[in-house]
């Protein structure tokens, strides 16, 4: 397919030709999915859980996101360690006081599984978020708390399942101070995102797509600060990467300032090329406010451009979701601009088949 001109941004014949799978829409749902999921959440049984003395999430890709962005909003408060797993294994603390919630959209991710196994045997309290498959099976074979999510998306569009029942769960389990207040008041911030950056919105008064005009044939440099947001910038980097299959570049202030501020003295044709989004909060304290703040006057310099996003709402459920949801629709809009069909990850599907045939 032929890259497409900026117009298809405003044009929902052209979107659905580029994007005949519907990420569009999924997108566009993400403030009736996180109703949905806290709803889901609420009905589950989650009466057993007992508090425990660490949590250990285990999960990949987007099915893990969920647990990044849980662990780094709680573990400023939380009175125990949370820990979010990639990998085949568990680490050596995990035992009897350990809560393991293995988090697979699937239901049939081998990595999750395998280290699930592994908790199982150590005698973990375990529970499950998952829309089926052999984890849900696990489940009710061993009577493990479940939350069964919606199936039938990609895992990077089904966000709000992923991060809403882990919240509810920590919730139950006493790791985190009640979020139905926050829960709700982050769905009135999405709405409202919602009709400031859908589609229907003219490029001209949309901001997402005028910042995913601005990233267009740029590396995108997209840089928070520490806690969450740090988290959200990752996000925002893994979007681009699978929606808009682009690359993109992702750190955290002040430890980008120790090293990748050196650079920053590459030659201007490659500086050039790099577009900066800053992804801001009114919290921050002074000293990050004012590393921020510098850092943009001196990269202003030589490169491409530069744009903030702040943060908005009372609650940080609220402030963090309102800084992920503008990095969906930029990446959806992104990918528009490249003509590149946002669902499909073939160079994954790729990896996966070779792996497959190694391990054969």
């Amino acid at each position: 397919m032929s890259v497409p001109q900026d117009w298809v941004l405003d044009n929902r014949s052209a979107i659905q030709k580029v994007d005949p799978d519907g990420m569009t829409s999924l997108v566009e749902r993400v403030p009736d999915h996180w109703r949905d999921a806290e709803r889901i959440a609420r009905a589950a049984d989650l009466s057993c859980l007992r508090a425990p003395q660490s949590v250990v999430v285990l999960g990949m890709g987007g099915s893990a996101i969920g647990g990044d962005l849980v662990r780094a909003l709680l573990e400023p408060n939380a009175d125990v360690p949370i820990l979010v797993n990639r990998d085949y294994v568990v680490p050596a603390h995990v035992g009897a006081e350990t809560l393991v919630v293995a988090s697979s959209y699937s239901g049939n991710t081998e990595e999750t599984l395998e280290a699930l196994d592994a908790a199982r045997a150590r005698g973990a309290q375990v529970a499950a978020v998952t829309s089926g498959g052999q984890l849900e099976a696990l489940a009710g074979e061993h009577g493990w708390p479940l939350i069964k999510i919606p199936g039938g998306m990609s895992p990077r569009a089904a966000l709000a399942y992923s991060f809403v029942p882990l919240l509810v769960l920590m919730e139950q389990a006493g790791v985190s101070s009640p979020v139905t207040g926050a829960l709700a008041e982050a769905a009135e911030v999405l709405e409202r995102q919602r009709e400031r950056f859908g589609p229907d919105v003219a490029a001209e008064k949309n901001p997402a797509k005028q910042l995913a005009l601005s990233l267009k044939g740029k590396l995108p440099l997209i840089y928070g600060s520490r806690g969450w947001k740090g988290t959200v910038a990752y996000r925002w980097k893994c979007q681009i990467n699978e929606n808009a299959k682009a690359p993109a570049v992702w750190n955290v202030f002040p430890e980008l300032n120790h090293n990748e501020t050196v650079g920053w003295e590459s030659p201007r044709e490659v500086t050039n090329q790099m577009e900066l989004v800053l992804l801001r909060d009114q919290r921050d304290d002074r000293r990050t406010q004012a590393r921020i703040e510098t850092t943009r006057e001196i990269m202003e310099e030589s490169i491409s451009g530069v744009t903030e996003l702040w943060a908005e709402g009372e609650s940080d459920v609220a402030r963090l979701f309102s800084l992920i949801y503008p990095g969906d629709w930029v990446s959806l809009y992104l990918a528009l601009l490249y003509g590149n069909d946002p669902t499909p990850i073939q160079m994954i599907d790729l990896l996966k088949s070779r792996l497959a045939a190694v391990e054969s």
